[in-house]
């Protein structure tokens, strides 16, 4: 089978989704030679990603990298310790990098439809070998205007805060820090979470510390 050649990095799928629900995906990263390295090489928990249907492109959905988890692919010889760094491991033995995989555990929570942004998961779940993708600047302006939903999910499926922290420094960033952009987003919280003051102030005081940065 041959390659699908993109036209450039940011329109390239990094992963694949290898198990679906309707709400949570997990999703498998291409090896190193064939993935987008512009957004492989900045995975990391809290990041939003857009998922694409294999066979419509036009169907899409957003969703929150919620847990990454570095396996092997070979179930009968698992990985052990070998005491060799990674130049050492890429000249000696080269074949362990074939037998590990990279999955992303992402939590679906917003979609697209006829152009429309709604958000919350879509009706339709994605499907097995749909396209996993990075998000353009417009879209995480879009997807970080209206934080309780993201907030409610977080809340919803007891997932760890540090996830909202990550998000919220994300939009900040694609905003080019705007410091009204904290404040709004300290505001959501608080009215979200005013029940809960231990994982509250935490919050605030780590939000306190991205302008400060």
């Amino acid at each position: 089978m041959s390659k699908v050649t993109h036209k450039t990095a940011q329109d390239e799928a990094f992963a694949e989704v290898v198990c679906s629900t309707s709400e949570v995906i997990i999703a498998q990263c291409y090896k190193e030679d064939t993935a987008a390295k512009a957004f492989k090489n900045s995975i990391s928990q809290g990041s939003i990603v857009k998922i694409i249907s294999s066979y419509d492109d036009s169907y899409l959905s957003f969703g929150l990298i919620t847990k990454i988890n570095n396996t092997s692919l070979d179930h009968i010889h698992k990985p052990s310790a070998l005491g060799l760094n990674q130049k050492e491991l890429a000249e000696l033995q080269p074949q362990v990098y074939e037998l590990l995989k990279k999955e992303l555990e992402i939590y679906l929570f917003a979609h697209k439809d006829n152009g429309t942004l709604l958000t919350y998961p879509p009706q339709k779940p994605m499907m097995i070998h749909d396209f996993v993708k990075g998000i353009t600047s417009q879209e995480g302006l879009e997807l970080t205007e209206n934080l309780s939903d993201l907030i409610n999910l977080i809340k919803k499926n007891q997932l760890k805060m540090d996830l909202l922290i990550n998000l919220i420094e994300f939009g900040f960033k694609v905003r080019g820090n705007n410091y009204n952009y904290l404040v709004k987003a300290g505001k959501e919280i608080s009215l979200v979470c005013s029940d809960e003051v231990e994982t509250l102030f935490p919050v605030l005081k780590r939000l306190s510390k991205l302008n400060s940065g």
